[in-house]
């Protein structure tokens, strides 16, 4: 099993704009098939640390990469990252970890 993480720094004031628009993505994710997608808020970190993620848990990495092609192929997919992008300090960065 292995879990997907994207981190997001967003510009200040931004974060519950970019929240929702993560929301959005987690029930496209949900729709297209990705399953225990979630979304997590930072409110106690250190500074520099991301103010949002976006996590999913996919069985291996064949079915994470399939799933990322089919969404973000989608024209809903590429409207919302257009929106989140310009409410971010910088770009998201995807870790991936197995889950042991």
């Amino acid at each position: 099993m292995y879990l997907s993480r994207l981190t997001f720094a967003t510009l200040p004031g931004h974060t519950r704009e970019v929240e929702e628009k993560l929301r959005q993505l987690r029930d496209l994710v949900s729709r297209t098939g990705g399953q225990r997608v979630r979304v997590l808020r930072s409110h106690f970190a250190s500074l520099g640390a991301p103010d949002l993620v976006f996590e999913q848990e996919v069985p291996d990495l064949a079915t994470l990469e399939g799933e990322i092609g089919t969404v973000t192929g989608s024209a809903d997919f590429q409207a919302l990252s257009l929106e989140i992008s310009k409410l971010l300090a910088r770009g998201p960065k995807r870790e991936v970890y197995q889950i042991l």
